[in-house]
């Protein structure tokens, strides 16, 4: 009698996608589960509390942007919230040192290269599926990541069930998921912070271009301060 119920529910869920796009239907939020903060509180005050687990934010920005920054300080909240994290770095430009000196624990985190988007669509559905992970981060950078339909439908599946935020960091939007995405953040750097000649941290713009109300436009500055390596 359950099995039946849940087709009937899946068949109306997905007459009403088809008809008004996947972003019609989200999961609601579990009561168990609070969201991932990004480190930096007055932006957290303008997205609901963080990076939602099961949903998944996009930061955008260009390189030395601050978007990696963001990215790791999530992570290295996350890894201090429930454990390990897992990096997908499609872009081949995961810097250890940099995560070290931004909090990231890299005895707990998980590493993986795939070969090519194929494998790298079927590691992020198995890592949102692993339990284990707080968050898991997907690099993609300037590489081209084309997902079908089926792609889309099985990630969906894959973040309704997980408890890890999944974190996408590309220099532009990746249309094949706009429509799984709940939070965009275009990141923007405005000045190194230094101290004497050394590089000690930056301060950047992340604008909100949307967030799960369907709304955005807002700004907020950060500060990202490196730390010493381990």
């Amino acid at each position: 009698m359950a099995d039946d119920r849940t087709d009937v529910l899946q068949r109306a869920l997905a007459q009403l996608q088809a008809r008004w796009g996947d972003r019609i239907i989200a999961p609601a939020r579990r009561a168990d589960l609070t969201p991932l903060s990004t480190g930096f509180a007055g932006l957290d005050a303008q997205i609901g509390g963080g990076l939602w687990p099961g949903r998944m934010s996009v930061l955008l920005g260009h390189p030395t942007s601050g978007a990696t920054s963001l990215a790791l300080r999530a992570l290295a909240n996350a890894q201090h919230a429930s454990g390990p994290v897992m990096v997908i770095d499609l872009a081949r430009q995961f810097d250890p040192h940099l995560a070290g000196r931004i909090g990231v624990d890299i005895g707990l985190l998980v590493l993986s290269r795939p070969p090519d988007t194929g494998a790298t669509l079927t590691i992020v559905r198995e890592a949102l599926g692993n339990g284990a992970l707080g968050a898991v981060l997907l690099d993609v950078s300037e590489a081209k990541l084309s997902a079908s339909a089926a792609d889309v439908r099985r990630l969906s599946q894959a973040l309704m069930g997980s408890q890890a935020a999944l974190i996408v960091l590309a220099q532009g939007i990746p249309s094949a998921f706009d429509s799984l995405t709940d939070l965009r953040l275009c990141i923007e750097r405005l000045a190194w912070v230094r101290q004497g000649t050394d590089v000690a941290g930056l301060t950047a713009r992340v604008r909100i271009d949307r967030d799960h109300t369907g709304g955005g436009g807002r700004a907020v500055q950060i500060e990202v301060r490196y730390g010493e390596d381990g």
